[in-house]
């Protein structure tokens, strides 16, 4: 019997021996990423008050409201991108109360340049370049990131051929993943 008993002990002992002392599971985590591009400000205003000789002869540089020469943008996007620039109409809107014959004043009287770039893309329109109704490169292959900025530019030079009045433009600034 002790014989018994001792083989049992052994026995349980030896189980002990090879008893678990730790375990494992598994989660499996998966994520949905979506490609996201957005570009601020959504927004902004810029412009310009033609009240000298001087300013029809030379042109006027744009500021806003606060007196800020550029117009500054901010790019978030998960990949690579492009910015491309356009004016949305082909002439100004004209408002003149006293004399509402709108003078088709064109959009390419309007320029723009991109004077500062942060990007860490290419830098296509470095000096003043007229707008136009297609699509312009302004930014080449910008890379992906949060806060990826740059700055704007703007000109405008209509010369002596448009009467008094109060004349609007909507230019459109486009961010495009690669």
């Amino acid at each position: 019997m002790k014989a018994l008993f001792l083989s049992a002990a052994i026995a349980l002992a030896s189980m002990s021996c090879f008893a678990q002392a730790s375990d494992h599971s598994t989660v499996h985590v998966g994520l949905v990423l979506s490609n996201i591009i957005q570009i601020n400000p959504p927004v902004d205003a810029m412009g310009g008050i033609f009240n000298s000789a001087s300013d029809y002869t030379n042109g006027e540089d744009l500021v806003d409201i606060w007196g800020n020469p550029t117009s500054d943008f901010s790019v978030y996007s998960n990949r690579n991108f492009n910015v491309t620039i356009k004016a949305a109409s082909a002439t100004f809107s004209y408002f003149n109360p006293l004399s509402p014959t709108n003078p088709n004043m064109p959009c390419s009287i309007l320029k723009y340049r991109c004077s500062a770039n942060s990007t860490g893309g290419t830098n296509n329109a470095p000096s003043f370049t007229a707008l136009s109704t297609s699509n312009a490169p302004l930014i080449s292959g910008g890379t992906a990131g949060a806060n990826k900025q740059f700055s704007v530019r703007f000109k405008a030079d209509p010369g002596w051929s448009y009467g008094g009045g109060l004349y609007g433009l909507d230019v459109v600034l486009t961010a495009t993943q690669l």
